[in-house]
């Protein structure tokens, strides 16, 4: 179905909003607007459908991720705000000193 707009309102320049100031467009036919209405509403109703399914899914993985972070603040290995409570221990080829020397054969 194809509608032509009856009237379309712009604004000057000064008065311009981010939507290139069309601030009205007046359909002729009325069922177009309630059809896209309608498709609307079930776009709508399918996206809450989605994230309740989504939510369900993930809720385990969320409850897992809790728990090993509570286990790691059990274990001293982070804070309460999950930074590490200590600088882990490096290599020796990170040590400011440099590597150890090696000895010649």
């Amino acid at each position: 179905m194809t509608v032509e707009p009856t009237r379309i309102e712009d604004l000057d320049e000064q008065q311009r909003q981010p939507f290139h100031g069309i601030t009205n467009i007046v359909l002729m036919d009325p069922e177009f607007g309630r059809a896209a209405a309608a498709r609307i509403g079930e776009l709508q109703a399918a996206m809450h459908a989605f994230m309740r399914a989504y939510a369900r899914a993930i809720q385990p993985v969320i409850a897992e991720m809790g728990r090993a972070f509570e286990a790691m603040r059990e274990a001293g290995l982070i804070d309460e705000s999950g930074r590490p409570t200590h600088r882990p221990d490096r290599p020796a080829w990170q040590s400011p000193y440099g590597p150890a020397p090696r000895r010649r054969r």
